[in-house]
């Protein structure tokens, strides 16, 4: 059995809190504007990422990496 036995509480007009309009043609093209202009900062801030000055040398750096030399201490 339900705790409360009294019928949900419906808002008695639908349209008391929020309504949904039908959009203009101006409203999509504020929509694709919006949509563009985030597409294209993303891909300025794609080609930045990928165009960046690598940290070290890739001509200087070894093959392979010098190893290390382990210490003659107690085994256990």
């Amino acid at each position: 059995m339900p705790a409360n036995r009294e019928p949900l509480h419906e808002a008695s007009d639908r349209h008391s809190y929020y309504y949904r309009r039908s959009l203009t043609t101006r409203d999509y093209l504020m929509a694709a504007g919006v949509a563009v202009g985030a597409g294209l900062a993303a891909f300025y801030l794609a080609t930045r990422f990928v165009q960046r000055t690598p940290l070290a040398d890739p001509a200087r750096r070894p093959a392979t990496l010098p190893r290390k030399r382990r210490s003659k201490g107690v085994a256990g």
